[in-house]
Parts: C-alpha cells; structure tokens; sequence
C-alpha cells in the first residue's frame, strides 16, 4: 500500500512541514508516501494525468490512497487504511462534503453516486494507467473536456466522467467516517477556486469525527503563529 500526496509549489510548505510528518508519525513508512509536486505549474488535470503513469511506473499493481495538499488525516489515518487494505474494491472515497450530499454511503456502483473525493481516494494502480493512457488518447483533443484543458482543472470531474462511462458498475465504497478533512483556509485558501476563497467558504468533510477536531484547531493554531513553518 502506498500513498502519494498531490501537491503545488504553493503549498509544499505544508505538505513538507506538517502533512508527511502527521503520516510518518502514525507509523507510515516514510518510503511508502511520494510528493508529486506540480513544480512545472501544469495544473490540476494534466498533473493528475502525469501522476497516475507515475504511480504505476513506481510501485507497478497496488492500491495507491491519493492525498490532496491541502487537508489533514484523521487521528487513525493509518489503522484505519491498513484495515481496509484487504478489500478488493478498486476504488474508496473516503471525503464528501455538503455540496456532494453525502448520498450513497457504503458500497454501490459507480454510477449510484460514486463521490467528489479527491481530497483522499484509494484507486488501485491499474485503474489510473488506464485512465492516463485514455485521457492521453482521447481528452486533450475532445471537445467536450475544452474547458477543463484550457482552465488546466476538472482531475476529478474527468476521472468521475471515465469511470461512468467505462466500469458504470464498478462498485465504488464511498466510506464513512472519512478519513481527512478539508483545510484549504488555513492553509492559504483554495489554489484552483479563488472565487470560493474570496467568499470565504470552508469546503469540509460532513463525516468528519467529532474526536478529531482537536486536530484542525491545533494546525489553526500553529500556522496562526507560525509555529514550525
């Protein structure tokens, strides 16, 4: 089992200075967990693009959980990962919010509602070489993926659209609780939705325990006082 943690020069900071550490102290194999790191300013989309050929070039066949830079893991991060190690679904959303409803908790089909999750997603290796090799066929010239390419976002809108429309029955274990939260403004605000930011929206978990909200207010505080940073 691996871990690779999506990232941009914006907020490698912090995925180097407190979200690896937060991993590595649970007991995470430091050698397990890899940064990709958007350091050629290529976007959301073809960075995730690029990131899933190189998941597999890596680490060949195995789950792989994405991590997005700009949340924090749960208190069982990594018990709760290793136990879910051996179910064979391909893919678990383990992050919803209130703009996703939260519908469908457990296991259903892709097209039953499989969740916005990018924030933490578990996708078996195999699923995103395949999904690179057809975005590298198909999405850079069809039309309908124009605005995506042009606004260099939309990874998980054009994942979501894949899945639907090739494995449309693959079961999909969207996972409560889930595993991360959301904490984009305290780290900076959202690098993709400035509109969001300017508006002051806080884009969190709806199945985020109450046990951990210590956690968010501890990292509120330390980067309030830039303690380690």
């Amino acid at each position: 089992m691996k871990y690779m943690i999506h990232s941009c020069d914006a907020r490698k900071w912090y995925v180097d200075k407190y979200l690896v550490p937060s991993m590595i102290e649970q007991g995470i194999n430091e050698d397990d967990i890899y940064v990709y790191n958007d350091d050629k300013h290529e976007g959301n989309l073809v960075s995730w693009v690029v990131s899933c050929h190189v998941a597999y070039e890596m680490w060949g066949e195995c789950n792989v959980w994405h991590l997005q830079d700009d949340v924090i893991i749960c208190s069982k991060f990594k018990e709760r990962t290793e136990q879910l190690e051996e179910d064979k679904t391909k893919i678990i959303c383990a992050f919803t919010t209130l703009y996703d409803d939260g519908r469908n908790p457990g296991l259903k089909g892709a097209k039953d509602h499989m969740w916005y999750s990018f924030p933490c997603i578990r996708i078996h290796s195999r699923v995103t070489k395949l999904f690179a090799e057809w975005c590298d066929l198909y999405v850079w010239r069809d039309g309908q993926f124009g605005y995506y390419v042009r606004n260099k976002k939309g990874d998980d809108f054009v994942f979501r659209v894949y899945i639907e429309s090739y494995f449309p029955n693959e079961p999909v274990l969207n996972l409560v609780p889930n595993l991360i939260d959301h904490v984009d403004w305290i780290v900076g605000g959202s690098t993709v939705n400035r509109s969001r930011q300017k508006q002051g929206r806080e884009i969190r978990s709806i199945y985020w325990l109450k046990e951990d909200e210590h956690l968010v207010e501890e990292l509120e505080r330390r980067v309030a006082e830039n303690e380690h940073f």
